[in-house]
């Protein structure tokens, strides 16, 4: 039964005759106070959804509803009480009480839920979880996020989940993190908002051998927990908004190395200033997210298939050129609203210095794929092909495929977010070649087709994506059909010559609030890198240091001079950097 939305529905009905009912759907009945008490004896009941009942205050005293394996109250903000379970309902899988500010309890009897997989008891007035839930051995997710914001400043009566006893900061929470060490199943956990501390965070946490995905954000953190770098199996590790003001810890390569299937770091709105060349040269991590972060500074070198997000990284001064050792392919530098940054870094200077940075067997192919995201008003001039619209369509060279020069494409657009109200916003950009009246979409395999950002953009931006040839010409279709059916794949002619289309758009008109103004591209030969200066550091020297290049950049920027002139100081800034990382390299190796 789905009565999903019923906004009218106040009471419901007797359920006494529906003793076959196996579904039961109340999710956003946001008028519904009273549920009638035959729902606790539904035996065939295996899901009940009662999500977002704002108004329901109570439930049946007891249920024994022995077949139920799904039960959602989350949203039920005005429920008082979890009612006592009569029976042992074994076959409960999910509970989900997140969002029920006022339930204080959990029922004794749901200790016999033994199979119960996923609990979440986010944002409750429960302080301390029941100590029977450590013995779910089957137990994979486990959320128990705490009250912040104006949610929680409404409920001041509700019982806080932290005290003060004789001047002792006493916390349940931390009391609670090592029997966590007993749950081997457990998959993902999150402990938002939960006060946590450094000290807080027990050393056998590298107990929990099953952990994927663990959530600390909004705890307050020196840095980054020792025991956390043991997690060999962690692949997602979020500590947002944690006040970190430097990875302590863990600021070794053995310790990030602990975290051997680290792939998503998110590091947002915390206060380092820099972060660790191993934590950026870690070889699995593929998205590193430092949004908010105002006080960073530095971002050291990236190593391979990197997607970084530095959304208002308002002190953002340097982004590591990289070096041919770093051995960079296939990184994304999203710097939306770094203003600094932008005054220091071209990113055109950056693509260059990444197509460089590939060996030259990966210049022609997918995983030379790269994105550069920041402010800018204008495309470079170096983009020999622009247009004042959101899409432009340019001949290719006959035999292009054939031509051992060519090495990719480079395609931008200038693009702003009119709608500050609208932050969960997307970039895209779509390619297909046409050969007469036939047409071949360009796959981006497995990469981003388009990128997201969830801040407003209010100030002009540049989005400049690379490709390399092997996206317009998989080598796949070379080894499939030859070179002649290769180069004729729409046509029956073999010896047809007609060259052809290559076709880019990006956001339309009619896609969200994110407007294109304006477009280019640009077909990349290794000719078009020979104008880059050829970077030499003498490693015997001393490299400067980060130090000595702020000093240095600060100087400069404090006069105003022509546009030449200034010009000129931003690639004294880049030529130094690159060259400190150059020699930091050379010195490793």
């Amino acid at each position: 039964m789905n009565l999903r939305g019923s906004q009218n529905l106040i009471k419901t009905p007797d359920f006494t005759t529906a003793s076959n009912l196996e579904v039961l759907i109340l999710k956003g009945c946001t008028k519904l106070v009273d549920v009638h008490p035959s729902i606790g004896v539904l035996k065939s009941l295996k899901l009940l959804n009662l999500k977002d009942c704002k108004s329901l205050r109570t439930l049946p005293t007891k249920i024994g509803m022995e077949s139920l394996e799904t039960l959602i109250l989350s949203g039920c903000s005005s429920l008082v009480r979890f009612p006592e379970i009569d029976g042992k309902m074994e076959r409960l899988k999910t509970l989900d009480l997140s969002g029920c500010y006022r339930v204080e309890n959990l029922s004794e009897n749901l200790q016999q839920a033994k199979f119960l997989e996923d609990l979440d008891l986010s944002e409750t007035a429960i302080t301390e979880p029941p100590s029977f839930i450590f013995q779910f051995k089957n137990l994979k997710v486990l959320s128990f996020n705490g009250r912040k914001g104006p949610t929680y400043k409404l409920l001041p009566n509700l019982p806080s989940l932290f005290k003060v006893i004789q001047g002792r900061r006493t916390n349940p929470m931390a009391r609670m993190l090592p029997l966590l060490s007993g749950l081997s199943s457990l998959r993902k956990l999150k402990l938002r908002d939960c006060n946590l501390c450094e000290g807080d965070i027990p050393p056998d946490m590298s107990g929990l051998s099953s952990l994927r995905s663990l959530d600390l954000s909004g705890n307050n953190f020196i840095s980054i927990p020792a025991s956390l770098t043991r997690l060999s199996k962690l692949m997602s590790l979020e500590l947002s908004n944690c006040n970190m003001c430097t990875l302590g810890e863990a600021d070794t390569h053995s310790d990030f190395s602990g975290l051997s299937s680290l792939s998503y770091l998110y590091l947002s709105g915390n206060n380092f200033i820099s972060i660790p060349l191993a934590l950026t040269q870690h070889s699995g991590l593929q998205l590193l997210v430092l949004s908010d972060c105002k006080m960073l500074k530095l971002l050291p070198a990236l190593s391979t298939n990197k997607r970084v997000k530095l959304y208002g990284c308002s002190s953002l001064e340097v982004v590591a050129s990289p070096s041919k050792v770093c051995n960079l392919v296939g990184c994304d530098i999203l710097a939306i609203n770094c203003f600094k940054l932008a005054e220091k870094i071209n990113a055109l200077t950056l693509l260059k210095e990444h197509i460089k940075a590939l060996p030259n067997s990966r210049k022609w192919f997918a995983n030379g794929f790269f994105d550069i995201m920041m402010p800018r008003s204008e495309i470079p001039e170096w983009f020999s092909q622009q247009k004042s619209d959101f899409s432009i369509k340019i001949p290719l060279p006959i035999n292009l495929r054939k031509d051992s020069q060519w090495i990719g494409v480079a395609c931008c657009c200038i693009f702003v977010n009119n709608d500050a109200s609208r932050h969960n916003e997307v970039i895209g950009c779509k390619g297909s070649i046409f050969r007469g009246r036939n047409c071949r979409r360009i796959y981006w395999r497995n990469q981003w087709a388009s990128q997201s950002f969830d801040k407003p953009i209010m100030k002009d931006h540049l989005f400049l994506r690379y490709f390399p040839r092997g996206h317009l010409y998989p080598i796949s279709l070379e080894d499939k059909y030859g070179d002649c059916e290769t180069n004729n794949l729409w046509t029956t002619d073999c010896l047809d010559q007609i060259g052809d289309e290559l076709e880019l758009s990006f956001n339309g008109p009619n896609d969200g609030c994110v407007k294109v103004k304006k477009c280019g591209v640009r077909i990349v030969y290794e000719k078009d890198l020979e104008e880059m200066k050829e970077l030499q550091c003498d490693t015997t020297q001393s490299s400067p240091n980060f130090e000595h290049i702020h000093q240095h950049s600060a100087h400069n920027h404090g006069s105003l001079g022509s546009t030449s002139h200034m010009k000129r100081k931003r690639n004294i800034y880049e030529e130094n950097f690159f060259n400190f990382v150059m020699g930091q390299s050379r010195k490793k190796h």
